[in-house]
């Protein structure tokens, strides 16, 4: 065999590894829609049952209160209980305005298993956005990460991206994560790119100097600057994905809980 068929044969090899590559990553990309876009549609149609079945109580009609009764525990909202029965690993929803980040969100034992799965559990390129495995599902903690891929299809966390123009950033500082027992409405006050060396995803603080000078390192770092003050009594949501500035960048969305 002359050199010129080897390279002939070589090309053609190139050639249909490259094109299966590309069929298999639009099929992806087309099934993980599909997947997320029947996801929304039931979270929504529950979601709308929910509120057709909350009624404002009727005043003359009330329950008498019983002083001596102890606190029912926290009940799971009705919209998650059928998303429950496809998957037990579901903590949550996150929603960003003007984007398409409408996602339902899981959480595993740890920070690997969701990277390359779906919401069943099946074997994706997208993954599913997932919460840390060492965060407070409920959110009751200090800080709480949200982990989802950049998707070159524009689904997943890509359209954070936006929040690295000022004007989007300043028009859409509020965000909602919803857990599986409270509507949560979250205010962003930094955005930026880093290094993953860089420890934005600490979760355990030794006190409450330690947490604020984490949380005066975040905010100065933004790439814009924002009138949001925080506290020791704050609570933060942090979304994260990569971008390509450099090698192993993040992007990185910081929120804190607001105030009531």
């Amino acid at each position: 065999m002359t050199w010129r068929r080897v390279l002939i044969v070589i090309l053609i090899g190139v050639f249909l590894y490259s094109s299966y590559e590309l069929i298999t990553y639009y099929y992806d990309a087309y099934k993980n829609k599909t997947t997320y876009d029947d996801i929304r549609k039931q979270y929504e149609e529950q979601l709308k049952l929910e509120e057709e079945q909350t009624a404002p109580p009727d005043a003359n009609h009330l329950p008498d209160k019983d002083t001596d009764s102890v606190p029912d525990e926290p009940a799971i909202m009705d919209r998650y209980l059928p998303l429950l029965e496809i998957n037990k690993d579901i903590v949550g929803w996150i929603s960003v305005p003007d984007t398409v980040i409408d996602y339902p969100v899981v959480q595993a034992e740890d920070n690997n298993y969701y990277l390359r799965r779906d919401i069943y559990g099946e074997r994706a390129r997208a993954g599913t956005i997932f919460m840390d495995y060492r965060c407070k599902a409920d959110c009751s903690g200090k800080h709480t990460i949200l982990y989802g891929h950049h998707m070159r299809n524009g689904t997943m966390f890509k359209d954070l991206m936006k929040y690295k123009n000022k004007e989007f950033f300043q028009n859409n500082t509020l965000i909602r994560f919803d857990t599986l027992y409270d509507e949560i409405t979250w205010e962003v006050f930094s955005v930026y790119i880093t290094s993953a060396s860089f420890n934005y995803i600490q979760t355990s603080f030794a006190s409450d100097e330690e947490y604020i000078a984490f949380l005066n390192t975040i905010k100065e770092k933004s790439m814009f600057e924002s009138s949001v003050e925080l506290s020791e009594d704050d609570q933060i949501l942090t979304l994260s994905t990569c971008t390509y500035e450099y090698d192993n960048a993040r992007f990185v969305v910081h929120a804190r809980r607001v105030r009531k």
